[in-house]
């Protein structure tokens, strides 16, 4: 959809010499081999015999890539790269040391039915001050889960069981379709052949794409559309990253508070149709998501962020929202359809304001509350799985015949800022 929509060039370039030179010609033919088979396409059923080998090629590269190697290491790839051998499944990724790296590749499909396969890669350096960062964060995130009073003591120990690794990139380059629709990838699950939805074993977080992609999309429509937005002195590029980081790990642990019975029940006759129910189900749960993650931050501010105010904290998380929202076709995306739901319900509680010129004005002490209601309920509405409660609460807030084939919603079309980006493009370092 963003075809005929402004993207913003931007541009990361790394020194390659630090890396084994065998190891960075390997990954460049990878990436050119997933270009490649990206271009073969992935509709014919024919596909299957290129396919195979495409990956038969990339295998031998990457083996290639290990012989300089010291011996321990090259022992660990190669195990790695066997049992990667039998064929490409699924999103996976081979790690590297000296400096610490990570290529990432594989198959993903689509819920298009015209576009069934797509095959994806990319690499780049290991953040580990990120990581840093998110492994206190996980350890305050416990205390938070320990202390919740809407979660049955019989349910917490499920917390520890389902949360997720997190390895955060900075990227070189994207290859095959993370040049397309889905760039720039934030959050990608990795590392399995089958996976339950809300159990995913790792994830790769590309963090500066994650962090560029707010400053030139989503603060840029904080700046036009939230009053009193924070001024540039208020939050340093440090801080805000941290933010960023901690409410995106608050978001994926957030799917694992409280039990989910409600999945279940969706799957019922109770509201129009299965379709109806399904999205129910997936908005409900980015809602359940992002709002946890907001009542750890609110929680545990000066911990994780020092003196930063909460105003400073939930401004970020509008802005957000609102880039959600502009995404358009919101019931074909849960993040941005559970955005809008959150949007209109902090609208009528008062959270927000809509004033003058489409400004938001923001009313924190209401948002506060909002987060402390909301988690409750949100808890309670998964843990006893109610259909009916569940459908009437998204469909008192939204009307699904209104929004399903449009773009926006004719209430928010002011977000379409011919001004401010819809997108990122990705300038590579020209020697990857």
């Amino acid at each position: 959809m963003f075809d005929n929509k402004q993207t913003v060039q931007v541009e990361f370039n790394y020194d390659l010499k630090a890396f084994n030179p065998k190891v960075i010609e390997s990954v460049t033919n990878v990436l050119d081999n997933i270009d490649k088979l990206t271009q073969r396409g992935g509709q014919d059923p024919l596909i299957l015999d290129v396919e195979n080998e495409y990956y038969d090629r990339i295998i031998a590269n990457l083996r290639e890539g290990i012989t300089e190697l010291d011996e321990d290491e090259k022992r660990r790839i190669k195990e790695k790269l066997d049992e990667m051998s039998g064929g490409i499944y699924d999103i996976d990724s081979i790690s590297y040391t000296s400096p610490d790296s990570v290529l990432i590749l594989g198959k993903i499909y689509s819920s298009q039915k015209s576009y069934q396969k797509r095959y994806v890669a990319t690499f780049g350096l290991i953040n580990s001050d990120a990581n840093k960062l998110l492994s206190n964060y996980d350890k305050i995130a416990k205390g938070v889960y320990d202390e919740f009073p809407y979660i049955p003591e019989n349910r917490k120990e499920n917390f520890d069981d389902n949360k997720s690794e997190i390895n955060c990139v900075d990227v070189f380059r994207f290859a095959g379709d993370f040049n397309l629709v889905y760039k720039p990838i934030s959050l990608f699950y990795t590392g399995t052949k089958s996976r339950d939805e809300l159990i995913p074993s790792k994830v790769a977080l590309f963090t500066n794409i994650y962090f560029k992609r707010y400053e030139v999309v989503s603060e840029e429509l904080g700046k036009r559309f939230i009053y009193d937005f924070y001024e540039k002195d208020k939050l340093s590029g440090e801080d805000l990253n941290k933010i960023l980081l901690y409410w995106l790990r608050g978001h994926d642990l957030g799917h694992f508070f409280g039990r989910d019975v409600l999945g279940k029940n969706l799957k019922d006759k109770l509201s129009t149709t299965k379709e109806d129910n399904r999205r129910v189900y997936y908005l409900l749960n980015e809602l359940k998501a992002d709002i946890i993650s907001l009542y750890i931050l609110k929680n545990r501010l000066k911990e994780l962020l020092g003196d930063i105010e909460l105003k400073y904290v939930y401004m970020v998380y509008i802005s957000e929202l609102l880039r959600y929202m502009r995404r358009g076709h919101l019931l074909h995306y849960p993040d941005g359809g559970s955005a809008y739901l959150a949007y209109k319900y902090f609208l009528k509680s008062g959270a927000l304001k809509l004033s003058y010129e489409n400004m938001l004005e923001l009313n924190t002490e209401q948002l506060s509350s909002d987060i402390d209601k909301l988690s409750e309920e949100l808890i309670e509405l998964f843990e006893e799985g109610s259909s009916v409660t569940a459908v009437s609460f998204v469909k008192d807030l939204l009307k699904f015949q209104d929004i399903i084939t449009k773009d926006l919603p004719e209430e928010i079309e002011f977000l379409h800022d011919p001004e401010i980006p819809y997108n990122i493009n990705i300038t590579n370092n020209p020697a990857i």
